[in-house]
């Protein structure tokens, strides 16, 4: 069973994701394209609006399961560290917390 607070991490997660996928669809309009992408931090704290730079790539990478997130060194997070990359962190929701993440991704075929 998750609890109330998991949920709500993995909802602010999912917030801060549909915020960078507005900056990617931007971004994608670009000419010429940026190198790096300030994205904003999808840590835990609602209240972070810390920039992490990306090259498309790497956020592609990120977004390659919906409940992964990319998010600033030192910031909260209760999802597993899977990389720690140059500026920034890949983490992913576990379990419960997973599952509503990977339910509110924008890109998934039934969101």
């Amino acid at each position: 069973m998750i609890s109330g607070d998991e949920k709500k991490r993995a909802e602010n997660e999912a917030t801060f994701r549909d915020a960078n996928e507005r900056i990617r669809e931007a971004e994608r309009e670009l000419e010429p394209p940026l190198d790096r992408i300030p994205y904003i931090c999808e840590c835990d704290d609602i209240g972070c609006r810390e920039p992490i730079r990306l090259t498309a790539p790497e956020y592609e990478r990120v977004r390659g399961d919906g409940a992964t997130f990319a998010i600033a060194p030192g910031h909260p997070s209760e999802g597993d560290v899977l990389e720690q990359r140059d500026g920034y962190l890949v983490v992913q929701e576990p379990d419960g917390g997973g599952e509503v993440a990977r339910a509110l991704d924008p890109r998934a075929e039934d969101a």
